[in-house]
C-alpha cells in the first residue's frame, strides 16, 4: 500500500451514500488501505478481521474513554457509568454489578416469556398476508423483553414516553455528527426519568435490573453502596442504567430485521429452517456476521501502533470497523453470500475482550425464538416495498421498515 493509493479510498461513515451501501468501500479499505486515515474527520480505521479483533482484545493499547460512538454521542451523551466508554479498573467493577443478569443460564430462563411475546406479535398479522417485519416484530420484541428485564413499564403512558425518547436519542442527520435538538431533549427526559425510578426502587426494590443496580455494592469486598444518597441525572448509577436502556433494543431490532430480510431474499434457506429448526441458531449467527448491527466502534491509542507499514500515533482516534471485518475474504469464504449453512466461525458483531457485548445472550435468544415462531407462519414470504433505513448514529445499521407479503396459513395462493 502506498500513500497515494490510500488517498484514493474514501471512507466517510457519516455520509448517506456510504450508509446505503458500505460494502464496496469496506472491500477497498481491506485491500488498499487496511490502516486508513481520514484527513477530513481526523480518524484512523482498521478494517481487516485479524486487525480489528486484535485491537478489540488489546484494551491497554486501544482505550475507550473518548467513546465508542463516532459522532457527538461520544462527548454529549457519554457520562459516568456509560459502560462502553469506561476503561479498567472501573469498567470491571461496574460490569460485575450487572453481569449476572446476562449470563446464558439466567437468560435461558426467559425463553417462555420471550416466546409468549413473539407469539402475541405474530398473531396480530399472521392472518393478514402482509406485515412490516421491522415495525410489527423486530422493534416490539426487544422493547417488550428488555423493558421487562430492566424493570421499566411495558404498558401505559410511561412506556410510550420511554419508546419515544429511545428513538429520539438516536435522532441524527446524515453528513452531520452533531446531536439534534430532539436527541438533546430525549437525553434529559430519559435520565431524569431513570433517576426518579432508581430512587423509587431503592425504597421499594423488585425483581428487576434497576433494583439490582440501586441495591448493589461497588465491590464485593468493601461493602460500599453503589447508589449515592441522592440520585440525579448526573449520577454514575443513572449513566449505567441509561446505557443499558440505550443498548438493549436497537441492536436486537437490527439483528431481527437483517435475518428476516435475508431469508425473504433466500426463500430456499427460509424453507430449510422451517423443515429443520435446529439450523436456526446458525442462521442467527450468519445474520449477525452478514450485516453487523454495530458497524464500527471508536477507540483511542495509548502508544504508537505500527501496522501494515503505517504508524498510528499515540492519542489518535481509531475506528474498529466490525462491519468490514465480518466480510473479510481472509477470514470467510465467499463473505458477501448469505448462507445459513455456513460452518460456525467467529465474527465481530458482538466484539470481544473487555467490551464484548453484555447483552449478546439475550439478543441471540430473542432472534432464535422469533425465527422459530414466525417462519412457519409466514411460509414463503417476500419483500413487498421499499426498505427504509432507521435514522440513527453512524455506528449503527438498522432498518425502520421491512414490508413483506405472504400467504397466510390455511389459504392457497
Amino acid at each position: 500500500m502506498t500513500a497515494s493509493t490510500a488517498q484514493q479510498v474514501v471512507y466517510d461513515p457519516y455520509s448517506a451514500a456510504f450508509k446505503d451501501d458500505p460494502w464496496p468501500v469496506y472491500r477497498r479499505l481491506r485491500d488498499e488501505a487496511p490502516v486508513y486515515h481520514s484527513q477530513k474527520w481526523g480518524f484512523w480505521a482498521l478494517s481487516r478481521f485479524e486487525d480489528v479483533r486484535a485491537a478489540a482484545r488489546d484494551h491497554e493499547t486501544y482505550l475507550s474513554f473518548e467513546g465508542i460512538d463516532i459522532d457527538d454521542t461520544a462527548k454529549d451523551m457519554s457520562a459516568p457509568g456509560f459502560l462502553p466508554d469506561i476503561d479498567n479498573p472501573r469498567h470491571d467493577q461496574l460490569r460485575r454489578i450487572v453481569q449476572r443478569t446476562f449470563v446464558p443460564r439466567t437468560i435461558a430462563k426467559l425463553e417462555d416469556d420471550v416466546r409468549r411475546v413473539v407469539t402475541g406479535l405474530v398473531d396480530r398479522f399472521a392472518d393478514t398476508g402482509t406485515a412490516d417485519i421491522a415495525q410489527d416484530l423486530a422493534w416490539p420484541i426487544p422493547y417488550a423483553v428488555f423493558f421487562d428485564v430492566l424493570g421499566l413499564p411495558t404498558t401505559g403512558s410511561d412506556r410510550e414516553d420511554l419508546v419515544r425518547w429511545s428513538h429520539g436519542l438516536k435522532d441524527r442527520e446524515d453528513d452531520d455528527p452533531r446531536l439534534t435538538p430532539v436527541a438533546w431533549d430525549a437525553l434529559h427526559d430519559t435520565k431524569d426519568y431513570l433517576a426518579h425510578v432508581l430512587t423509587e426502587r431503592r425504597a421499594h426494590p423488585r425483581e428487576d435490573l434497576l433494583s439490582t443496580l440501586v441495591t448493589a455494592e461497588v465491590d464485593d469486598h468493601d461493602g460500599v453502596p453503589y447508589a449515592p444518597a441522592r440520585i440525579d441525572r448526573d449520577s454514575e448509577i443513572v449513566g449505567l442504567a441509561f446505557v443499558l436502556f440505550l443498548a438493549g433494543v436497537e441492536s436486537t431490532s437490527a439483528l431481527l430485521s437483517t435475518a428476516f430480510r435475508e431469508l425473504a431474499r433466500h426463500p430456499e434457506q427460509a424453507a430449510g429452517l422451517v423443515a429443520d429448526p435446529a439450523g436456526i441458531p446458525a442462521a442467527v449467527e450468519e445474520a449477525l456476521r452478514f450485516d453487523a448491527p454495530l458497524q464500527v466502534a471508536g477507540r483511542t491509542t495509548t502508544r504508537d501502533v505500527e501496522l501494515h507499514g503505517v504508524t498510528i500515533p499515540a492519542g489518535e482516534r481509531v475506528f474498529l470497523v466490525y462491519g468490514s471485518a465480518n466480510r473479510d475474504e481472509r477470514q470467510f469464504d465467499d463473505p458477501d453470500r448469505f448462507d445459513v449453512t455456513r460452518p460456525p466461525q467467529r465474527h465481530m458483531s458482538f466484539s470481544e475482550g473487555l467490551h464484548g457485548c453484555l447483552g449478546a445472550p439475550l439478543a441471540r435468544l430473542e432472534a432464535r425464538v422469533a425465527l422459530e415462531v414466525a417462519l412457519p407462519r409466514l411460509g414463503r414470504f417476500e419483500i413487498s416495498g421499499p426498505l427504509t433505513r432507521y435514522r440513527s448514529t453512524p455506528n449503527m445499521r438498522v432498518l425502520d421498515s421491512l414490508p413483506v407479503s405472504f400467504t397466510p396459513s390455511g389459504r392457497t395462493s
